[in-house]
């Protein structure tokens, strides 16, 4: 892989991306990069944050972590990495120099760039379902709000106009609305990609919103007195999020949940649970509340789980080997694998 400038002539830079857009829409958005980095399985992105900085790293399962390959530049302060849909492009936040950037990296060309910059380095990149869009918070125009860029262009345009600074959620799957939080108010927000009809959904202190890959719910976390549970949402009446909606806790038993994330066929939501001797673990729970399941029964924290694409496996952060390392599991649990063996700390996996 050739690690490209990360400020080439705007003119290589828009060309190189809409050469990628092309590629995308004539056949690539449905498979993932399987072989591009050392193994058969798809890629799982994740940091290494280590004396040199925190890096952007990629490797496959199939690979054994003996392929892994740098993305980001050495010296970066680098963090959410976010794979799109069909793994070609792979969006993540440099947060290193004096206005921390979205940063681009082409699985197809190799090629990187940066999109934006001056945007909110503690808020991870979230791709809209068209794959041409990623939302993102910034204080460009002196308030921090949404924005969203082009990837084609690489034109931003911004969805709210708040002195409050807001927290990026998640799309709906048919791209029609952003899910999202605002800084001195409860509940959950809605706004739709030309920053117009803002609904208010929920009126608790709620957080990190995920949208179900069918669209028909919003997973959330709610923190009350007992303390922070997961949450799902739905419309009542005909699907129309404009209407009245319902809510119900699906895996209320006492312990704090949190980092809730949906199977990619929607059946199964897996989240992390903090149990009462303090120790971090990874559960699944059908959406109905039923068939909950403990998938990680280690003596250290289990951090951070993620699907792939597929849906067949759950990539996560485990301490069983001392420092942070990326694991990864079938998604009952079992057949739990080591991918990385560096002396960083390997956090936040996506695929």
């Amino acid at each position: 892989m050739s690690l490209l400038d990360l400020k080439p002539p705007p003119r290589v830079v828009r060309l190189a991306i809409l050469v990628a857009v092309l590629a995308l829409a004539t056949g690539l958005a449905g498979c993932f990069v399987g072989g591009r980095f050392g193994g058969g399985l798809p890629a799982i992105a994740y940091i290494v944050d280590n004396a040199a900085g925190a890096q952007v790293w990629v490797s496959e399962p199939d690979g054994g972590g003996e392929a892994a390959t740098r993305i980001s530049a050495p010296d970066a302060d680098a963090r959410f990495p976010r794979w799109s849909s069909g793994q070609r492009f792979l969006a993540w936040v440099d947060a290193g120099g004096s206005s921390p950037r979205l940063m681009l990296y082409d699985a197809e060309t190799g090629e990187t760039a940066a999109l934006a910059s001056g945007i909110d380095a503690a808020q991870p990149p979230v791709w809209a379902p068209a794959t041409d869009g990623i939302a993102y918070v910034s204080d460009a125009d002196g308030e921090p709000d949404i924005y969203m860029v082009s990837v084609a262009s690489g034109q931003s345009n911004r969805l709210t106009f708040s002195p409050e600074r807001e927290r990026i959620g998640d799309w709906s799957p048919d791209g029609e609305w952003l899910v999202f939080t605002e800084s001195g108010r409860d509940g959950l927000l809605l706004r739709n990609p030309s920053g117009v009809n803002r609904i208010a959904l929920t009126g608790g202190a709620d957080s990190d919103p995920v949208w179900s890959p069918k669209g028909d719910r919003i997973a959330f976390l709610r923190r009350t007195d007992d303390g922070q549970d997961i949450y799902l949402l739905r419309p009542t009446k005909s699907g129309d999020w404009a209407d009245d909606t319902d809510e119900e806790a699906i895996a209320d038993t006492g312990d704090d949940e949190f980092g809730p994330a949906w199977s990619p066929d929607g059946r199964r939501l897996v989240f992390v649970a903090r149990l009462d001797d303090g120790q971090t673990e990874i559960f699944t729970v059908r959406v109905d509340g039923s068939q909950r399941r403990r998938l990680t029964h280690n003596t250290v924290d289990d951090l951070m789980p993620a699907w792939s694409q597929s849906g067949d496996k759950i990539a996560f952060v485990s301490h069983a080997y001392g420092n942070a390392e990326i694991l990864y599991m079938n998604a009952d649990g079992a057949e739990q694998r080591r991918l990385t063996t560096g002396a960083g700390e390997d956090t936040q996996p996506d695929w």
